[in-house]
Formats: C-alpha cells, structure tokens, sequence
C-alpha cells in the first residue's frame, strides 16, 4: 500500500486536485469509495492518497479551530462553523494542549482528533499514515 498525504485544492464531481505534502506536486485524483458520503471536500483538507492503479482520495482530515481543550476532548469549529466535540486519540502526541488548530476526522460517527497543525500540514504525518493503514477500511480497494 503505497499512501501519501495531501493538500486539497479543489473538488469536482468525482475527483479532486491536490498538492502532495512530500513533494508540493499538483495532481488530479479520484474519489474512492472509501471517502464515502462523510462530507463535503473543500479547500484545505487534508486528504490520504492511494497510489494504486490511478490516484485515489481514500480518507481526509479537517482542519479546525480549537476552542476550548478538555482532558480527553477539545471544542473545536468546523470549517462551516459547526461546533462539534472531537475526542483524543492515541495519536495525539504529549504537550499539546496549547495548539490553537487540529486535524480532526470522523470514525463511526464520532469525531476524533489527530494530529496538531503546524505551518499548514500536519505535526505527525507518518502517524496518520499508519493509523489509517491499520483501519479496516484502507484493505477494502
């Protein structure tokens, strides 16, 4: 499984121009299955990228505003401005309480948070790599 993360640039019927984190090239890719119905791509998300037979978005992150951090949640704003809870995750690194924004996913709908953003991308991308190679859905081509 060959996996890389992504900037999204913009999103048209099924598929989506993004900007690669490891190299900053632009690419056309297609909206796989797996992405399924969960929200509406924009701008800025932060996607996974399979590099199969063709390019496929297979799961995406949002970024959010971080309102208020508690124990094992943060209040946090939605790109639309929805407030929603996002609980901890393992991946959530020591120390990082004060970060102002987060990428945040839902799992099961539930929201999770995942990583920190710093300068734009995401604080740990080889941990959100490795947690979205062991969900059950990264198997399902």
């Amino acid at each position: 499984m060959n996996i890389q993360l992504a900037i999204v640039r913009a999103c048209l019927g099924d598929g989506c121009r993004v900007r690669l984190l490891e190299t900053e090239a632009q690419i056309d890719v297609r909206l796989d299955h797996r992405v399924g119905n969960r929200t509406r791509l924009r701008f800025g998300y932060l996607a996974a990228v399979e590099f199969a037979e063709a390019p496929a978005l297979i799961w995406h992150w949002q970024r959010t505003q971080v309102l208020i951090w508690r124990g094992s949640a943060v209040l946090a704003v939605l790109p639309e401005g929805r407030l929603v809870e996002c609980h901890l995750t393992r991946l959530m690194p020591e120390g990082h309480e004060a970060e102002p924004e987060v990428w945040v996913t839902q799992v099961d709908g539930r929201w999770e948070l995942h990583d920190t953003v710093v300068h734009g991308r995401p604080a740990h991308p080889e941990e959100l790599i490795g947690w979205l190679v062991e969900q059950p859905l990264a198997q399902q081509a």
